[in-house]
């Protein structure tokens, strides 16, 4: 790699990153949690939940983080952290327990059926344009992490897997080493993420501290 370390990105994939992060539904999901927490029950966050194990439920993150797995091979398809809420494409359209939750430790989570939400939610119909700003925000983020997994380049799929890292909290950052994230995420091999990742960082491409990621300063499209 030859292309000079910069501070600041014109780089598309992760402006488009940025500005889906920045449009996350927050409004939208004060105004359902408002009304389907108090029907909430809250539940154990150190157990995996499945959406539909005994029909469709939908879980109300207030604090912590969720990663959501698929259920085949346990990959890692998408983390988010709180307020968050999860399960609505399954109560709208269900197609079965093929994906499970795992939350932090110190996460506060609350599960309501998906039956009572949509009574709830039926009580109250403007408040279905709100599920769907929220649907709407986990398709984009969906779509745009397709963009780098859905390809033969190991460099493109784990530079999109280090912008978005990046996105998580600091505290998640000093927790999760960059290695065990991609491993995780991805279906490439150990040797090939290690590879990858000594190149950028003898280039000065990004800052790791004890195989954690301290900051991108610039990963180049071209590897």
């Amino acid at each position: 790699m030859t292309t000079t370390p910069k501070l600041h990105s014109d780089d598309p994939f992760q402006l488009t990153l940025d500005k889906i992060m920045d449009l996350k539904p927050l409004d939208s999901i004060e105004r359902l949690m408002t009304l389907l927490l108090p029907q909430a029950d809250e539940i154990v966050a150190r157990r995996p939940r499945s959406f539909h194990k005994n029909g469709p439920e939908i879980y109300l993150l207030k604090e912590g983080h969720f990663w959501l797995h698929r259920r085949v091979d346990d990959l890692q398809m998408s983390m988010a952290k709180a307020p968050h809420i999860f399960g609505l494409a399954e109560l709208l359209i269900p197609v079965g327990d093929t994906t499970y939750v795992k939350f932090a430790a110190d996460s506060e989570v609350y599960a309501l059926s998906g039956a009572k939400a949509q009574a709830l939610l039926n009580e109250q119909p403007a408040l279905w344009q709100d599920v769907s700003r929220i649907l709407a925000f986990h398709l984009h983020f969906s779509t745009w992490r397709d963009l780098h997994l859905l390809n033969d380049n190991a460099y493109d799929t784990i530079r999109g897997k280090l912008l978005e890292l990046e996105k998580h909290d600091e505290s998640l950052r000093k927790s999760t080493t960059i290695l065990n994230y991609i491993l995780g995420t991805t279906k490439l091999s150990r040797s090939t993420i290690l590879r990858v990742m000594k190149n950028l960082t003898d280039g000065g491409y990004l800052e790791a501290q004890r195989g954690k990621l301290i900051r991108i300063v610039h990963l180049p499209l071209r590897y």
